[in-house]
């Protein structure tokens, strides 16, 4: 008799292949909802011990040596909420070392699909991230104590002046000279503490936010105000030609932005990227390391420091500060400037490995799908083939880019809401019952259901849920007529019911040719499919 595990894990390996899960870069394990282990894959095997030796023992006696379920355990709201929770948390490998990791469990659900029957946590050691935070929290630490020890120098000299005052009014004069010290020390102090605040800040948004955009700006911004700079520009390195691509500025003109372009090897910005330290150029008119001089004549630019942005001595751009009046930084601003471009090298590799995880996610239920499909001959290759025909129809209808892009995701993974359908159903001969149809209409929304955690692919859902609507009003799930229906809905409907009609299915004798599956596509213009998308769409199979 085949156990709920067993039959747990038979139907995970079988669903997504085992090299998948094997050599995903992450641990994989399977949750049941007592918080007892049920399946792991080879990465966390390696960490905490065998299956064999930790399978039906608590997760929390495992991977955190604790004797109850553990604070804010993501398993567990899992179980509560039936959706998708993720949380960072410490533990100790089966060496003994404590380690960090950063958890995304996702609920499966078995029998009626209300309430989460296990829950898959993938974990990511982030020990490296977490140390490398800490080594900077530590320097920012010492660097308040500093900022403590001047004060409190302040506060003597204060005292030694006074005393001076009193004592002999001949030394009035060395008297203004050191109350002019101490206000500059104290100036300096406020600007250490604006500082430190500002990177508090930035520090906040990178662990809040995931758009890699906007921290960008607010980094740019802040550096800008922080040296008093008229302009700021980051460029990061572009992969592909090793070009100095603009990501984020501020004060700079269109003009600016558009006539200078650099790689990593030409200008100031390149010299900073080679030799890993900040430059300063006093004079952008004279110094022959500015290649555009023109153009900082034009912008009326005099001054500029470039700043190297690298993560673990890997390069990753430049953070650039211009002046319009002669300016030479002090060593504290180029230090400043340079925590700063730790902190956006961080921001970049934050934003990283939040793509990584929900592409890992995509891939893997891509890979569902997949095995859905390799699963049944009938329907074997249906969703790449659905997927070009449509981006094809949605290239001739001039669909912009990042829309082809969602629709290239849609259609690969628009069937996958019949993962949850018996396959008795789906691969039946002949006509369907009342019931079985409604089970089948289901599948846009379970499809959506498995998909929303997938934040960068929320925006392509609808495409999903309304595939199967139709032009006249009569399809599912919703309803849906003309241009209540999404546009790239609307061209996936073309290209999936096209795609059926051309392929062998088990409710129909044979498959149609293109000639016959055109006639189709025209007879049900107005009633099933958009009729512009139609005539689109013959004209491109008329064309091969």
């Amino acid at each position: 008799m085949v156990t709920v595990n067993q039959k747990l894990k038979s139907e995970i390996v079988q669903a997504a292949p085992q090299e998948l899960l094997e050599n995903l870069g992450a641990g994989i394990s399977i949750i049941d909802r007592s918080m007892r282990i049920c399946w792991v894959n080879k990465a966390l095997a390696q960490w905490f011990g065998p299956l064999s030796k930790i399978k039906r023992k608590f997760c929390y006696n495992i991977y955190q040596h604790r004797k109850q379920i553990c604070p804010g355990c993501p398993s567990a709201k899992v179980f509560q909420t039936n959706t998708r929770h993720s949380a960072y948390q410490s533990g100790f490998n089966q060496q003994g070392e404590k380690r960090h990791y950063h958890l995304v469990v996702t609920p499966i659900f078995n029998g009626n699909g209300k309430a989460a029957s296990y829950a898959m946590e993938l974990t990511y050691d982030i020990t490296k991230e977490v140390e490398n935070k800490h080594q900077k929290i530590a320097l920012l630490n010492r660097l308040r104590r500093f900022c403590g020890n001047l004060l409190d120098v302040n506060k003597q000299l204060k005292g030694e002046v006074s005393i001076l005052k009193q004592k002999n009014k001949l030394t009035f004069s060395l008297n203004k000279k050191m109350a002019q010290k101490y206000h500059e020390i104290k100036n300096g102090l406020k600007t250490s503490n604006q500082m430190i605040r500002d990177i508090q800040h930035v520090d906040k948004k990178i662990i809040a936010s995931a758009e890699l955009k906007s921290i960008l700006d607010s980094i740019v911004k802040l550096a800008m105000e922080l040296t008093h700079a008229d302009a700021a520009a980051l460029r990061i390195i572009s992969p592909e030609d090793l070009n100095l691509t603009l990501a984020a500025s501020i004060g700079l003109s269109e003009r600016f932005i558009k006539g200078v372009t650099l790689k990593i090897n030409q200008g100031i910005a390149g010299m900073a990227i080679t030799q890993q330290k900040p430059l300063v150029v006093k004079d952008c008119y004279n110094d022959p390391r500015i290649l555009h001089q023109r153009i900082m004549r034009e912008e009326k630019i005099k001054s500029c420091i470039s700043v190297p942005v690298i993560l673990k001595n890997e390069p990753l751009g430049t953070i650039g500060l211009y002046f319009k009046q002669p300016r030479e930084l002090d060593e504290q601003e180029i230090d400043m400037l340079s925590i700063f471009a730790d902190q956006i090298a961080i921001a970049i590799n934050e934003a990283k490995l939040y793509r990584e995880v929900h592409m890992s996610y995509f891939n893997t239920i891509h890979s569902l799908s997949k095995a859905m499909e390799a699963k049944d001959p009938y329907t074997s290759g249906h969703s790449d083939r659905v997927t070009q025909l449509a981006i094809r129809i949605a290239r001739e209808l001039k669909v912009a880019k990042e829309e082809i892009e969602l629709l290239d995701y849609a259609g690969r993974i628009h069937d996958v809401g019949k993962i949850g359908i018996s396959d008795t159903i789906l691969n039946k001969p002949g006509k369907l019952s009342l019931a079985e149809r409604a089970l089948i209409e289901l599948h846009p929304q379970k499809g959506v259901d498995m998909l929303t955690p997938l934040k960068f692919l929320r925006p392509a859902l609808p495409f999903v849920l309304h595939h199967h609507e139709r032009y006249d009003g009569t399809g599912y799930p919703h309803g849906l007529k003309k241009q209540q229906i999404p546009l790239l809905a609307r061209i996936l409907a073309c290209a999936d019911s096209y795609d059926a009609m051309t392929s062998e299915r088990p409710y129909r004798y044979r498959q149609l040719s293109t000639e016959e599956a055109i006639g189709e596509l025209k007879l049900n213009a107005g009633k099933q499919f958009d009729p512009a998308i139609v005539n689109v769409f013959i004209s491109l199979l008329d064309a091969n």
